[in-house]
C-alpha cells in the first residue's frame, strides 16, 4: 500500500452495478482477506489511495470475476480519476499552493435553502482538519447572508497527511 503516490487517472475493477460514467465512490481501504498475490489485486486494490474518493470516466467492455468470491457480482475495468474537489473556506490565508487543514462551513443553513451548501459541508469528500493543497481560487462568494468573506476554491486531498 503506498499512500504516497499521487493517483490522477488508472484503471480499477468496479462492481457491475456502479460502473457508469461519473459514480463516484468512497475506498475506505483494502479487503484484509484478499491475498496480495491474487492475479487481480493491483488493478483491483493495490491502485486505489485508502480513504479517497474516486469516479469513473471512463467503462470498457473487459469483464472478470473475482477468482476469491469477494466481490458479489461481475467486475468491469473502468478509468477513474480523483475528482474535481470544489470547497467553500472563509478568505483568509487563501493561497494557490498552500497546505492548510480544512474546516467545514457550518453556518446552520440546510441544503435545500442555500446554494453554496454543497461547497460548505462536502460529506466524504473531505475529513475536518484533514489537509488540503489549494489549487485555484474560483470566486468570492458576495451573496452569503451568514457569512462574510467567503471563497470558491478548487482543492486537492493532500494524501497521506491525514
Amino acid at each position: 500500500m503506498n499512500e504516497t503516490k499521487e493517483a490522477k487517472e488508472f484503471l480499477t475493477l468496479i462492481g457491475k452495478s456502479y460502473a457508469f460514467k461519473g459514480f463516484q465512490f468512497f475506498f475506505q481501504g483494502p479487503n484484509r482477506n484478499c491475498p496480495k498475490t491474487c492475479k487481480l489485486y493491483t488493478t483491483c486494490q493495490e491502485n486505489l489511495i485508502p480513504e479517497s474518493v474516486y469516479e469513473v470516466f471512463e467503462v470498457t467492455d473487459r469483464k472478470m470475476q473475482c477468482p476469491n468470491d469477494f466481490h458479489e457480482e461481475e467486475m468491469i475495468l473502468c478509468k477513474v480519476k480523483t475528482p474535481e474537489i470544489i470547497i467553500s473556506m472563509e478568505n483568509k490565508d487563501i493561497y494557490v499552493g498552500s497546505i492548510m487543514e480544512y474546516h467545514s462551513i457550518d453556518c446552520g443553513k440546510k441544503e435545500d435553502n442555500c446554494p453554496y451548501f454543497q461547497y460548505c459541508q462536502p460529506s466524504k469528500l473531505l475529513i475536518n482538519k484533514g489537509k488540503i493543497k489549494i489549487i485555484k481560487k474560483i470566486k468570492k462568494i458576495s451573496d452569503c447572508g451568514e457569512k462574510k468573506h467567503i471563497s470558491l476554491v478548487q482543492v486537492e486531498k493532500e494524501t497521506g497527511l491525514i
